[in-house]
């Protein structure tokens, strides 16, 4: 784990603000989140000061503390979806290791990290890499719990799975649950495992997934 944090922290933070931010996305997620720390208003977005519903509110809350605690500079603001980025990878080790053996789960870290796509998304400010990352998390959370006897780890991590549903739901919109919900689902019919379902915890989870996503939307 020190090894892929220390390595892929310095790949994916390498000259991370070396550049401006471009437009049209980076500087409207970037100014949204500016005009939510100046207003001391962190429910409403606005966008020159007018309403912005397009997106939930994760990253602009996420730009908020970068702003009111760092400053406005591109390397702060563009350091969150270089975090997921790391957090994908640390969960693909985690799951690769469960399930295959370290060697796979290192593999797989660090082939995930250097591919083209993944790699420039984790340097560009806009939703993609975090929600990706958060629908990663909760899938790679999934496959490891339903192997998993009753107890506290099972609970563990298909807490994990409402959480990270959750959290990107908060990001980008029904996608988030939705997308993990669909593989899920087609993942049972065509195994036929819905045994290995038993139990997930399911009103603890729901109870969990809206004290996250709720709030917000209602």
């Amino acid at each position: 784990l020190v090894l892929i944090v220390v390595t892929l922290g310095v790949l994916f933070g390498f000259r991370l603000g070396s550049y401006p931010l471009a437009n049209p996305d980076e500087g409207r997620y970037a100014e949204v989140s500016r005009e939510m720390v100046e207003r001391g208003d962190y429910v409403i977005p606005r966008l020159n000061g007018v309403l912005y519903f397009e997106k939930p509110p994760m990253l602009y809350w996420l730009n908020a503390l970068s702003i009111r605690f760092l400053g406005t500079n591109e390397w702060y603001l563009r350091m969150w979806p270089a975090f997921f980025a790391l957090g994908g990878c640390l969960m693909t080790y985690i799951a690769g290791r469960k399930l295959f053996g370290r060697s796979a789960g290192l593999t797989g870290a660090f082939v995930l990290a250097t591919s083209p796509l993944y790699f420039g998304l984790s340097r560009i400010l806009i939703l993609d890499m975090i929600v990706s990352s958060l629908i990663s998390i909760a899938l790679f959370a999934f496959i490891i719990g339903v192997r998993e006897p009753p107890g506290g780890a099972r609970r563990f991590w298909f807490y994990l799975l409402y959480a990270g549903a959750a959290l990107a739901t908060l990001t980008q919109g029904l996608i988030g649950f939705m997308l993990p919900g669909a593989v899920i689902f087609f993942w049972l019919l065509l195994t036929h495992q819905w045994r290995r379902l038993r139990p997930f915890y399911l009103p603890s989870g729901v109870l969990i997934f809206l004290a996250i996503a709720l709030p917000w939307h209602d």
